[in-house]
């Protein structure tokens, strides 16, 4: 019965230890403090009150991260209305600073392809193929040497037709 005893304790002794040992291990080049999902997150739900100018007086937005950097991204288009510029300018400032060094994040749009029916713009799927391109870009490109780790997070497009994907990219590139 002692030996049972002392060998449950044992056991529990080194699942202890072994657990203290796998929680307080960093990953390689950097700590947990640059991986991308925590970002992600907090461009999903945090949100802000953007103010910009135009053409008809002072406005005020008020969205989640996420809907700004789309609708920043949407406005940038060519084609565009002329107070676009305005907001555009005021996302790209109110979101810079949210960013450290290491982080940079890209919203990527559905691209408009002619349907063969009826000549009308819509979104199609090609399979193995990214039917998005990048419309609008916050914060520094990583390093050729950099270990990037990315985290997207996807959303309705402003006009409803498709996914807009909010990529982050956050990496270390080992300077102090």
């Amino acid at each position: 019965m002692t030996s049972t005893v002392l060998d449950v304790g044992l056991f529990l002794l080194c699942v202890s230890a072994s657990v203290v040992t796998v929680v307080n291990v960093d990953p390689a080049n950097g700590g947990s403090e640059y991986h991308a999902d925590d970002l992600t997150d907090r461009i999903a739900t945090e949100t802000m009150t953007v103010e910009y100018t135009t053409d008809a007086g002072d406005r005020r937005h008020h969205a989640s991260l996420a809907e700004h950097l789309v609708t920043a991204a949407a406005r940038e288009e060519p084609g565009s209305d002329s107070d676009s510029g305005s907001y555009v300018n005021a996302v790209r400032a109110a979101i810079e600073p949210r960013l450290d060094p290491g982080t940079a994040v890209a919203i990527r749009l559905p691209i408009a392809a002619k349907s063969e029916r009826d000549g009308s713009d819509s979104i199609t799927r090609t399979e193995g193929t990214d039917r998005h391109r990048t419309a609008f870009e916050v914060g520094r490109t990583p390093p050729a040497t950099a270990r990037v780790r990315t985290s997207v997070v996807q959303m309705p497009a402003e006009d409803g037709r498709g996914t807009a994907r909010i990529v982050v990219r956050r990496w270390h590139d080992g300077s102090p």
